[in-house]
């Protein structure tokens, strides 16, 4: 009888001991971020928001106060956080000990592609803004350097808008998603957000030169009525261009590209009257008398 020889046993593996804390995926980390960004601009200013990682997947965020709140303000104060954080996109669940930010929601991304739209139409028009800006946002001119004024000014035409500070939550954060659809919708949103950035900033570069023509009007003579009126009188075929440009925007033909058009060029097009005069149409063709058919 022969024995086989015994096989030889792999010696058992030790896996390494984690003293630290886990570290934290990239995504993760940037997801916080933006999290953390969003709760603090809801929360008040003596109560600091905490946002940790969620075992099963996801972020939790709790608020920590100097004095015992109440439940009831917990619990508003975490569903108006949700709310702001779902527009982002994420499926959110709140009470009054905490809210749960989860994965990407098919309608939360619905939503914003709507309010992303919906922005858009609105910031077509310019004359709220030149209203805003030639009157300087309630500022005092009056010993003060006009680029401090001009900068107050558009500071203030710029929360006015909202959105320029709602997309600066959203920078550094790489936004994606192994599920197609939530892939393409995606990247629906981040088109839509580079447009009505661009939007956003067109209006402060109207709102900084405005203000800033406003001073300078003052500074010549010291009237500010007659400033503001002179300003807006001025580059009025600047702020109807500008709208007209803004609001043909989305009407062109299918695939064709957006022409992107900066400070000057919508100068230029201040400038051409001739805005919406519709094309001579051609005169119609008479058949001659001395040709006719059979003949």
């Amino acid at each position: 009888m022969s024995i086989e020889p015994r096989a030889r046993v792999a010696p058992e593996r030790v896996l390494p001991v984690l003293t630290g804390p886990v570290p934290m995926a990239p995504e993760t980390a940037a997801q916080q971020k933006v999290v953390q960004r969003i709760c603090a601009r809801v929360a008040p200013q003596e109560v600091e928001v905490g946002v940790g990682e969620l075992p099963p997947g996801g972020l939790q965020v709790w608020i920590e106060a100097p004095v015992h709140v109440d439940p009831r303000e917990s619990w508003v104060l975490h569903h108006r956080m949700a709310r702001e954080v779902g527009l982002v996109g994420w499926h959110c669940e709140a009470d009054s000990d905490r809210l749960l930010v989860l994965g990407w929601s098919a309608a939360c991304l619905h939503n914003r592609i709507r309010l992303l739209q919906s922005g858009l139409d609105r910031l077509s028009s310019f004359e709220h803004t030149a209203q805003r800006a030639v009157q300087l946002e309630g500022e005092d001119p009056r010993g003060r350097p006009a680029a401090d004024v001009a900068a107050a000014a558009c500071a203030a035409v710029g929360r006015r808008l909202r959105w320029p500070e709602r997309l600066a939550e959203l920078d550094g954060f790489d936004r994606s998603s192994g599920l197609p659809h939530l892939q393409l919708l995606l990247a629906q949103v981040i088109g839509l957000e580079s447009k009505v950035s661009s939007a956003c900033e067109d209006h402060l570069i109207m709102a900084r030169v405005l203000a800033r023509a406003v001073c300078e009007h003052y500074a010549a003579h010291g009237d500010l009525p007659r400033a503001q009126r002179e300003v807006l009188a001025e580059n009025r075929r600047w702020v109807h261009a500008s709208t007209f440009i803004r609001g043909t925007a989305t009407v062109r033909p299918a695939g064709a590209p957006r022409p992107h058009m900066g400070l000057a060029e919508r100068r230029i097009a201040a400038s051409v009257i001739n805005h919406g005069v519709p094309r001579a149409t051609p005169a119609a063709v008479t058949p001659r008398t001395g040709h006719q058919e059979g003949t």
